[in-house]
């Protein structure tokens, strides 16, 4: 489909009985972003399922996260990141905490999130999110002004006895004015996934906790975790990848800048328009940095407004 067919499906859309009624109007909209300047901290836990399943899984998780400690290291962000299971029997970190100052950081992680697949068949991952964060468990981790993010990677949905809220707002707690966000890599809903050897249950109580926390979901069906992981690396570096526009755009009109120097328009190291969104999204090495300015241009459908943010 060619992006002027795109938009006057947008348009459609939009319009219902009156869609031959919307024509290309609006013309020289500039929207303009500003990228937020600020260096958080952020103290990261990865809860890893290590039932009998999640060997091949466990295995691509680490050899994604090469992408994330590229967008980390690109920044200024002060983060540690640890590890925990799903299994009940076995509390706290599975090694060391890990900085940006660990020798082969990448490595350090493998073999850390290789944490075995001898663990529990009933999996409580939120149950050990909480556990594993607690100062009785781990004195130290969790820093004053924190971010605390949990990444839960598991092929089955959270089986902890209590109710997800209850474990939602004892991460808030223990996480204090930095807030707690809660990721999952977890079983498609409703039904699960299947992707060539990969199969994994659902995981609605995961999504759950992830929706509660304004934190973000994926398939642990899909093949390479790296994308997703960037998009996380990001939020904990306080950068935006993602632009609103105040109008719905016609496609071939639009125009990107960052700092008046042109983006090209593509998958790689530079941006999208997301139709859903309504939004610019910037991909890899295009991602502004701090106190960048993002300048838009575009011709604007008549009627259309933006998403609503």
């Amino acid at each position: 489909m060619t992006a002027r067919r795109a938009a006057a499906l947008v348009a459609a859309l939009v319009a219902g009985p009156a869609c031959s009624e919307y024509k290309v109007v609006e013309r020289g909209i500039v929207d303009t972003f500003q990228q937020d300047g600020a260096f958080p901290k952020a103290d990261v836990l990865f809860v890893v399922d290590d039932s009998s399943s999640m060997g091949e899984e466990q295995a691509r998780l680490g050899a994604s996260f090469s992408s994330f400690t590229a967008v980390l290291g690109s920044t200024l962000a002060d983060f540690r990141l640890a590890v925990t299971t799903t299994d009940p029997s076995r509390p706290g970190f599975v090694g060391p905490v890990l900085t940006a100052e660990t020798p082969a950081l990448d490595d350090a992680f493998l073999a850390q999130v290789l944490v075995g697949t001898r663990g529990a068949r009933t999996e409580e991952g939120l149950t050990q999110a909480v556990v594993a964060v607690q100062p009785s468990t781990s004195p130290g981790f969790l820093r004053d002004g924190a971010r605390l993010v949990v990444i839960i990677f598991s092929d089955e949905d959270d089986h902890s006895p209590l109710p997800v809220q209850a474990y939602v707002d004892e991460l808030q707690a223990l996480a204090g004015p930095g807030g707690a966000f809660v990721h999952a890599i977890v079983g498609d809903l409703p039904a699960g996934c299947v992707a060539g050897v990969l199969a994994a249950d659902a995981g609605p109580r995961y999504a759950e906790a992830a929706t509660l926390t304004e934190g973000r979901r994926a398939s642990i069906c899909t093949p390479d975790h790296a994308a997703f992981l960037e998009q996380i690396a990001f939020d904990i570096a306080g950068w935006n990848d993602t632009f609103y526009l105040s109008r719905l755009p016609e496609p071939d009109t639009l125009v990107v800048y960052v700092d008046d120097v042109e983006i090209p328009s593509r998958d790689t190291d530079g941006w999208t328009w997301d139709i859903g969104e309504n939004a610019i999204v910037f991909h890899g090495r295009a991602v502004p940095r701090p106190g960048m300015t993002v300048t838009v241009t575009y011709e604007g459908v008549e009627g259309a407004e933006g998403a609503a943010r």
